[in-house]
């Protein structure tokens, strides 16, 4: 399997579910902070965790929070970060060939961050094995993409590549069906077999899938549209593509 290698991100995380899954995750918590009145469930579970890692604790008072996090909602507790998910490109083959029917998601400069905080979300959800995405053009990986995933960051691997061509050629040799999502498409999501292994492209907001990244796919697929609105925001097309390729793997027609 390839091995994760660390692109040296760091970041302070905020939110009760992302620091949460941060301290579930492989990622290295450096250190936190506690507001001095938290209570509930999942801030005992985060304390235990803190205490059982021994990581560095600070309790605060809540509106001291501001100086840690910036004026957001941060329901009274925040860790410092060292991610650490990637896949790197040359361990890319090792790594499909240690799966059965690998599933991804091509992520073409997502740059809106709740969009792609919310596609990863959903990715985690439907057991994606691997998110691509371009090293320019893209939202940050930061601390809204994991408030906005809901700490789903944590739990994805992730590849970010110079070279999507060459990417999406070398998921094809590996019998990797490539297949984009695009409103003006012939053929409907749901006439297209997803039972084998594929590589979902999704486009941005405002652009779709780059032209030249749709050249190399080997279909596009449409979703179904009844309404009036052009398209869909993309991290729902992606749900319910993703959710399509669930029902055809493990649900009986």
């Amino acid at each position: 399997m390839a091995e994760l290698y660390n692109p040296e991100l760091e970041f302070i995380t905020y939110g009760r579910q992302p620091v949460l899954e941060a301290l579930r995750s492989g990622s290295l918590v450096k250190s936190a902070w506690i507001a001095s009145d938290a209570q509930g469930k999942i801030m005992q579970q985060i304390q235990a965790l803190i205490q059982k890692k021994k990581i560095p604790l600070e309790y605060l008072p809540k509106n001291a929070f501001q100086r840690i996090t910036g004026a957001l909602v941060h329901q009274g507790v925040a860790a410092r970060v060292q991610f650490n998910p990637f896949i790197a490109e040359d361990g890319l083959a090792g790594y499909l060939s240690s799966l059965d029917n690998p599933l991804l998601l091509l992520l073409d400069q997502m740059q809106d961050a709740h969009n792609l905080g919310a596609i990863l979300r959903t990715a985690e959800i439907t057991g994606v094995n691997l998110i691509i995405l371009p090293s320019k053009g893209s939202a940050p990986i930061n601390a809204t993409i994991a408030k906005t995933s809901a700490g789903a960051l944590f739990k994805v691997r992730l590849m970010q590549t110079d070279h999507l061509p060459e990417i999406i050629r070398l998921l094809q040799a590996q019998n990797i069906s490539v297949i984009a999502t695009m409103p003006q498409a012939q053929q409907y999501i749901y006439e297209e077999n997803l039972k084998n292994p594929v590589a979902i492209v999704v486009g941005s907001e405002d652009r779709g899938v780059r032209k030249n990244l749709l050249e190399l796919c080997d279909r596009s697929v449409a979703i179904p549209q009844f309404g009036k609105i052009n398209s869909l925001n993309a991290s729902v097309s992606a749900a319910v593509v993703l959710y399509e390729v669930i029902r055809q793997r493990n649900f009986k027609d």
